[in-house]
Protein backbone atom coordinates (compact mmCIF):
# COMPACT_ATOMS: atom_id res chain seq x y z
CA UNK A 1 0.00 0.00 0.00
CA UNK A 2 1.32 3.32 -1.03
CA UNK A 3 1.59 6.66 1.41
CA UNK A 4 -1.15 8.01 -0.47
CA UNK A 5 -3.58 5.61 0.04
CA UNK A 6 -2.62 5.06 3.54
CA UNK A 7 -3.37 8.35 4.59
CA UNK A 8 -7.03 8.09 2.77
CA UNK A 9 -7.39 4.77 4.75
CA UNK A 10 -6.22 6.85 8.33
CA UNK A 11 -8.55 9.57 7.93
CA UNK A 12 -11.34 7.40 7.03
CA UNK A 13 -11.06 5.92 9.95
CA UNK A 14 -10.78 9.04 11.83
CA UNK A 15 -13.99 10.08 10.64
CA UNK A 16 -16.02 7.15 10.77
CA UNK A 17 -14.69 7.21 14.46
CA UNK A 18 -15.64 10.53 14.82
CA UNK A 19 -19.29 10.18 13.38
CA UNK A 20 -19.04 6.87 15.96
CA UNK A 21 -18.35 8.94 19.11
CA UNK A 22 -20.66 11.77 17.88
CA UNK A 23 -23.69 9.36 17.56
CA UNK A 24 -22.87 7.44 20.64
CA UNK A 25 -22.38 11.06 23.04
CA UNK A 26 -26.21 12.01 21.25
CA UNK A 27 -27.60 8.48 22.57
CA UNK A 28 -26.13 8.70 25.65
CA UNK A 29 -27.48 12.33 26.06
CA UNK A 30 -30.92 12.09 24.63
CA UNK A 31 -33.56 12.87 27.28
CA UNK A 32 -36.30 10.63 28.16
CA UNK A 33 -39.63 11.87 29.66
CA UNK A 34 -38.27 11.15 32.99
CA UNK A 35 -34.85 12.57 32.79
CA UNK A 36 -36.15 16.26 31.06
CA UNK A 37 -38.71 16.38 34.18
CA UNK A 38 -36.18 15.60 36.40
CA UNK A 39 -33.56 18.10 34.83
CA UNK A 40 -36.30 20.82 35.08
CA UNK A 41 -37.02 19.99 39.04
CA UNK A 42 -35.77 22.76 41.64
CA UNK A 43 -34.67 21.74 44.97
CA UNK A 44 -38.07 21.36 47.39
CA UNK A 45 -40.27 20.71 44.44
CA UNK A 46 -42.78 17.90 43.42
CA UNK A 47 -43.44 16.90 39.93
CA UNK A 48 -45.83 13.91 38.06
CA UNK A 49 -44.39 11.92 35.62
CA UNK A 50 -46.86 11.32 32.79
CA UNK A 51 -46.34 7.59 32.57
CA UNK A 52 -48.39 5.26 30.94
CA UNK A 53 -49.51 2.36 33.55
CA UNK A 54 -52.09 -0.75 33.93
CA UNK A 55 -55.59 -0.24 35.91
CA UNK A 56 -55.44 -0.70 40.00
CA UNK A 57 -51.16 -0.71 39.39
CA UNK A 58 -51.44 -0.20 42.94
CA UNK A 59 -54.26 -3.53 43.70
CA UNK A 60 -54.49 -7.18 44.14
CA UNK A 61 -57.78 -8.32 42.89
CA UNK A 62 -58.76 -10.87 46.21
CA UNK A 63 -62.07 -12.26 45.61
CA UNK A 64 -66.22 -10.73 45.74
CA UNK A 65 -68.05 -9.06 48.98
CA UNK A 66 -70.95 -10.87 49.80
CA UNK A 67 -72.94 -8.26 47.41
CA UNK A 68 -70.83 -9.37 44.45
CA UNK A 69 -69.13 -6.32 44.68
CA UNK A 70 -65.18 -6.63 43.56
CA UNK A 71 -62.90 -7.13 46.25
CA UNK A 72 -59.30 -5.59 45.80
CA UNK A 73 -55.99 -4.72 48.16
CA UNK A 74 -53.30 -2.39 47.91
CA UNK A 75 -50.18 -4.37 47.83
CA UNK A 76 -47.47 -1.72 49.65
CA UNK A 77 -49.06 -1.84 53.17
CA UNK A 78 -46.75 -1.89 55.73
CA UNK A 79 -44.04 -1.27 52.87
CA UNK A 80 -40.82 1.01 53.47
CA UNK A 81 -39.54 0.46 49.58
CA UNK A 82 -39.05 -0.10 45.83
CA UNK A 83 -35.80 -0.27 43.93
CA UNK A 84 -34.19 1.67 41.52
CA UNK A 85 -31.65 -0.21 38.70
CA UNK A 86 -29.52 2.81 36.99
CA UNK A 87 -27.91 0.21 34.50
CA UNK A 88 -31.88 -0.70 32.93
CA UNK A 89 -33.04 2.23 34.32
CA UNK A 90 -36.26 0.57 35.96
CA UNK A 91 -38.18 0.84 39.05
CA UNK A 92 -38.66 -2.44 41.14
CA UNK A 93 -41.21 -3.50 43.62
CA UNK A 94 -42.81 -6.87 44.67
CA UNK A 95 -45.76 -5.87 46.69
CA UNK A 96 -48.47 -8.50 48.25
CA UNK A 97 -51.73 -8.23 49.66
CA UNK A 98 -53.22 -11.85 50.06
CA UNK A 99 -50.95 -11.86 46.73
CA UNK A 100 -47.68 -11.22 45.15
CA UNK A 101 -48.01 -8.73 42.42
CA UNK A 102 -44.15 -7.66 40.64
CA UNK A 103 -44.49 -3.70 39.05
CA UNK A 104 -41.63 -2.25 37.02
CA UNK A 105 -41.29 0.91 35.41
CA UNK A 106 -39.61 1.36 32.22
CA UNK A 107 -37.38 4.80 31.92
CA UNK A 108 -36.85 3.93 28.18
CA UNK A 109 -40.78 3.59 27.09
CA UNK A 110 -42.42 5.83 30.21
CA UNK A 111 -44.51 2.63 31.35
CA UNK A 112 -45.18 0.74 33.88
CA UNK A 113 -46.25 -2.91 33.87
CA UNK A 114 -47.01 -6.22 35.68
CA UNK A 115 -43.89 -8.82 35.36
CA UNK A 116 -44.68 -12.45 36.15
CA UNK A 117 -43.81 -13.72 39.22
CA UNK A 118 -41.62 -16.11 40.54
CA UNK A 119 -42.58 -20.00 39.98
CA UNK A 120 -46.17 -19.36 38.51
CA UNK A 121 -47.03 -16.62 41.72
CA UNK A 122 -49.09 -14.20 39.02
CA UNK A 123 -52.11 -11.84 40.00
CA UNK A 124 -55.25 -13.25 38.40
CA UNK A 125 -57.81 -11.31 36.42
CA UNK A 126 -61.62 -10.58 38.32
CA UNK A 127 -63.10 -13.63 37.94
CA UNK A 128 -60.23 -15.86 38.14
CA UNK A 129 -59.17 -15.50 42.32
CA UNK A 130 -57.81 -18.80 43.05
CA UNK A 131 -54.81 -19.26 45.47
CA UNK A 132 -54.19 -22.38 46.99
CA UNK A 133 -51.47 -21.16 50.01
CA UNK A 134 -52.68 -19.78 53.30
CA UNK A 135 -51.20 -16.58 53.37
CA UNK A 136 -53.68 -14.42 55.45
CA UNK A 137 -53.70 -11.06 54.07
CA UNK A 138 -50.24 -10.78 55.02
CA UNK A 139 -47.33 -7.70 53.98
CA UNK A 140 -44.47 -7.29 51.93
CA UNK A 141 -42.36 -5.20 54.86
CA UNK A 142 -38.92 -5.09 53.70
CA UNK A 143 -38.55 -7.75 51.90
CA UNK A 144 -37.36 -6.38 48.45
CA UNK A 145 -33.64 -5.22 47.57
CA UNK A 146 -31.25 -5.17 44.55
CA UNK A 147 -27.45 -6.29 44.13
CA UNK A 148 -27.04 -3.07 41.35
CA UNK A 149 -23.56 -5.03 40.15
CA UNK A 150 -25.17 -8.39 38.78
CA UNK A 151 -28.25 -6.85 37.79
CA UNK A 152 -29.97 -9.58 40.51
CA UNK A 153 -33.64 -8.21 42.27
CA UNK A 154 -34.36 -9.85 45.65
CA UNK A 155 -37.76 -10.46 47.19
CA UNK A 156 -37.72 -12.93 50.32
CA UNK A 157 -41.20 -15.08 51.01
CA UNK A 158 -42.10 -18.20 52.88
CA UNK A 159 -38.64 -19.31 53.76
CA UNK A 160 -36.70 -18.55 50.74
CA UNK A 161 -35.16 -15.77 48.94
CA UNK A 162 -36.12 -15.43 45.20
CA UNK A 163 -33.90 -13.61 43.11
CA UNK A 164 -34.77 -12.20 39.59
CA UNK A 165 -32.25 -12.08 36.79
CA UNK A 166 -32.91 -8.25 35.25
CA UNK A 167 -31.27 -9.54 31.98
CA UNK A 168 -33.25 -12.82 31.01
CA UNK A 169 -36.25 -12.01 33.45
CA UNK A 170 -35.58 -15.85 34.93
CA UNK A 171 -36.31 -16.67 38.69
CA UNK A 172 -34.21 -18.59 40.61
CA UNK A 173 -34.23 -19.54 44.62
CA UNK A 174 -32.49 -20.38 47.92
CA UNK A 175 -33.63 -21.76 51.27
CA UNK A 176 -33.39 -18.80 53.92
CA UNK A 177 -33.80 -15.09 53.86
CA UNK A 178 -36.60 -12.81 56.16
CA UNK A 179 -40.01 -12.26 56.70
CA UNK A 180 -38.84 -9.05 57.35
CA UNK A 181 -36.56 -6.99 56.17
CA UNK A 182 -33.48 -7.47 53.46
CA UNK A 183 -31.02 -4.95 51.84
CA UNK A 184 -27.96 -5.58 49.39
CA UNK A 185 -24.75 -4.11 50.73
CA UNK A 186 -22.42 -3.25 46.83
CA UNK A 187 -19.29 -5.46 47.53
CA UNK A 188 -20.90 -7.44 50.48
CA UNK A 189 -24.07 -9.08 49.94
CA UNK A 190 -27.38 -9.40 50.90
CA UNK A 191 -27.88 -9.07 54.42
CA UNK A 192 -30.91 -10.14 56.34
CA UNK A 193 -32.65 -9.48 59.62
CA UNK A 194 -35.18 -12.02 60.41
CA UNK A 195 -36.08 -12.35 64.09
CA UNK A 196 -39.28 -11.43 65.47
CA UNK A 197 -39.33 -9.79 69.32
CA UNK A 198 -37.73 -11.98 72.19
CA UNK A 199 -37.86 -9.75 75.87
CA UNK A 200 -35.40 -11.90 77.04
CA UNK A 201 -32.59 -11.25 74.42
CA UNK A 202 -30.85 -8.49 73.48
CA UNK A 203 -28.83 -9.28 70.40
CA UNK A 204 -30.26 -10.36 67.21
CA UNK A 205 -28.27 -12.09 63.81
CA UNK A 206 -27.85 -10.20 60.86
CA UNK A 207 -27.14 -12.79 58.36
CA UNK A 208 -25.40 -12.59 54.80
CA UNK A 209 -25.48 -14.25 51.99
CA UNK A 210 -22.50 -13.55 49.54
CA UNK A 211 -22.88 -13.62 45.43
CA UNK A 212 -22.90 -16.79 44.13
CA UNK A 213 -22.44 -18.61 47.27
CA UNK A 214 -25.85 -20.17 47.65
CA UNK A 215 -25.54 -20.49 51.88
CA UNK A 216 -26.26 -17.56 54.40
CA UNK A 217 -23.71 -16.83 57.14
CA UNK A 218 -23.43 -15.42 60.54
CA UNK A 219 -22.36 -11.58 59.83
CA UNK A 220 -23.06 -9.46 63.03
CA UNK A 221 -25.57 -8.95 65.63
CA UNK A 222 -28.10 -6.22 65.96
CA UNK A 223 -29.62 -5.01 69.23
CA UNK A 224 -33.22 -4.76 68.07
CA UNK A 225 -35.21 -7.77 66.37
CA UNK A 226 -35.95 -7.70 62.47
CA UNK A 227 -39.87 -7.26 63.48
CA UNK A 228 -40.67 -4.40 61.64
CA UNK A 229 -37.22 -3.04 61.04
CA UNK A 230 -35.98 -0.86 58.19
CA UNK A 231 -32.86 -1.27 56.37
CA UNK A 232 -31.57 1.24 53.82
CA UNK A 233 -28.11 1.02 51.81
CA UNK A 234 -26.40 4.54 51.65
CA UNK A 235 -24.15 4.62 48.74
CA UNK A 236 -22.96 8.74 49.63
CA UNK A 237 -21.50 7.34 52.97
CA UNK A 238 -21.02 3.42 52.00
CA UNK A 239 -22.96 2.34 54.67
CA UNK A 240 -26.51 1.01 56.06
CA UNK A 241 -28.94 1.96 58.42
CA UNK A 242 -31.15 0.06 60.53
CA UNK A 243 -34.32 1.30 62.40
CA UNK A 244 -36.38 -0.83 64.49
CA UNK A 245 -39.68 0.83 64.50
CA UNK A 246 -42.53 0.15 65.96
CA UNK A 247 -42.02 -0.19 70.75
CA UNK A 248 -38.34 1.25 69.95
CA UNK A 249 -36.24 4.04 68.60
CA UNK A 250 -33.09 2.41 68.31
CA UNK A 251 -31.04 3.54 65.39
CA UNK A 252 -27.84 1.45 64.21
CA UNK A 253 -25.51 2.25 61.06
CA UNK A 254 -23.30 -0.66 59.97
CA UNK A 255 -20.15 -0.44 57.96
CA UNK A 256 -18.55 -2.82 55.19
CA UNK A 257 -16.48 -4.63 57.74
CA UNK A 258 -19.00 -5.06 60.49
CA UNK A 259 -18.53 -2.46 62.43
CA UNK A 260 -22.05 -1.48 64.11
CA UNK A 261 -22.27 2.40 65.26
CA UNK A 262 -25.23 3.12 67.92
CA UNK A 263 -27.02 6.96 66.54
CA UNK A 264 -29.08 8.69 68.75
CA UNK A 265 -32.37 7.37 68.98
CA UNK A 266 -35.70 8.94 67.02
CA UNK A 267 -37.13 11.76 68.71
CA UNK A 268 -40.51 10.26 67.07
CA UNK A 269 -42.17 7.05 67.10
CA UNK A 270 -42.06 5.38 63.74
CA UNK A 271 -43.38 2.23 62.35
CA UNK A 272 -43.00 0.19 58.72
CA UNK A 273 -47.06 0.62 58.73
CA UNK A 274 -46.72 4.98 57.83
CA UNK A 275 -42.87 5.40 57.85
CA UNK A 276 -40.21 5.30 54.89
CA UNK A 277 -36.34 6.11 54.38
CA UNK A 278 -34.56 7.22 51.97
CA UNK A 279 -31.09 8.27 50.85
CA UNK A 280 -31.26 11.23 49.22
CA UNK A 281 -29.44 11.13 46.35
CA UNK A 282 -27.26 14.72 46.20
CA UNK A 283 -26.18 15.01 49.98
CA UNK A 284 -26.54 11.53 51.67
CA UNK A 285 -28.95 12.63 54.34
CA UNK A 286 -31.53 10.22 55.41
CA UNK A 287 -35.36 11.02 54.85
CA UNK A 288 -37.58 9.79 56.96
CA UNK A 289 -41.37 10.13 55.59
CA UNK A 290 -44.17 9.94 58.01
CA UNK A 291 -47.41 9.11 56.17
CA UNK A 292 -49.15 10.08 59.45
CA UNK A 293 -48.98 12.63 60.50
CA UNK A 294 -47.28 13.58 57.45
CA UNK A 295 -43.98 14.73 58.09
CA UNK A 296 -40.33 15.01 56.94
CA UNK A 297 -37.43 14.76 59.16
CA UNK A 298 -33.73 14.80 57.70
CA UNK A 299 -31.08 12.38 59.41
CA UNK A 300 -27.57 12.94 59.20
CA UNK A 301 -25.38 10.05 60.54
CA UNK A 302 -22.28 11.99 60.52
CA UNK A 303 -23.40 14.56 63.21
CA UNK A 304 -25.88 12.18 64.43
CA UNK A 305 -28.58 14.97 64.39
CA UNK A 306 -32.85 14.94 63.16
CA UNK A 307 -34.20 17.82 61.78
CA UNK A 308 -37.85 18.36 60.79
CA UNK A 309 -38.08 19.83 57.02
CA UNK A 310 -41.13 22.31 58.12
CA UNK A 311 -42.18 23.04 54.93
CA UNK A 312 -43.06 19.77 53.70
CA UNK A 313 -46.35 19.21 51.89
CA UNK A 314 -46.65 15.77 50.58
CA UNK A 315 -48.77 15.51 47.27
CA UNK A 316 -50.30 12.21 48.02
CA UNK A 317 -54.14 11.64 49.03
CA UNK A 318 -54.90 10.34 52.33
CA UNK A 319 -55.56 6.64 51.03
CA UNK A 320 -52.35 5.92 48.99
CA UNK A 321 -49.32 4.65 50.85
CA UNK A 322 -46.66 5.69 47.71
CA UNK A 323 -43.35 3.57 47.27
CA UNK A 324 -40.41 5.45 46.82
CA UNK A 325 -36.70 4.87 45.77
CA UNK A 326 -34.00 6.98 45.02
CA UNK A 327 -32.83 7.64 41.20
CA UNK A 328 -28.98 8.58 42.56
CA UNK A 329 -27.70 9.42 39.14
CA UNK A 330 -31.05 12.39 38.27
CA UNK A 331 -31.00 13.53 41.95
CA UNK A 332 -34.36 12.69 42.91
CA UNK A 333 -36.70 10.08 44.53
CA UNK A 334 -39.51 8.40 42.31
CA UNK A 335 -42.91 7.82 44.55
CA UNK A 336 -45.56 5.73 42.99
CA UNK A 337 -49.16 5.62 43.91
CA UNK A 338 -52.46 6.68 42.40
CA UNK A 339 -49.91 8.94 40.35
CA UNK A 340 -45.90 8.48 39.48
CA UNK A 341 -44.49 11.33 41.65
CA UNK A 342 -40.73 13.07 41.19
CA UNK A 343 -39.31 15.01 44.41
CA UNK A 344 -36.16 16.64 44.86
CA UNK A 345 -34.93 17.52 48.06
CA UNK A 346 -33.77 20.67 49.51
CA UNK A 347 -31.55 20.10 52.50
CA UNK A 348 -32.67 22.02 55.41
CA UNK A 349 -30.68 25.24 55.72
CA UNK A 350 -29.29 24.62 59.28
CA UNK A 351 -27.69 21.33 58.23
Amino acid sequence: MNTRSLLTLVISSLLLGSLAFDSGLQSATRESALSKLAHDMQPGEWAELKAKRPHRLMQVFVGHRDSGKELWHHIAGWTDDGQWDPKTGQFLFMGFRKQNKFIAYSEDSNEWRVLPGPFGWNTPEPGAFEDTRKTGFGHVYGRNALDPENGIFYVSFAGYTYAYNLQDGTWSRIRGGSKMSIEYFPGLGLLAHKNRPDKSKENFPLNLLRPQSGIWEPFTTLPFSGYHSIARYNPKLDEMIFIAGNDSRAVVTLTRNGQLNRQKDLPFDMTIRDGQVVVDPNTGLYLIFILDPRSLYEFNSQTDQYRRVHDFHPPWGTYEMPVPAAIPELGIILFVDDKTLLYKHRPSKDQ
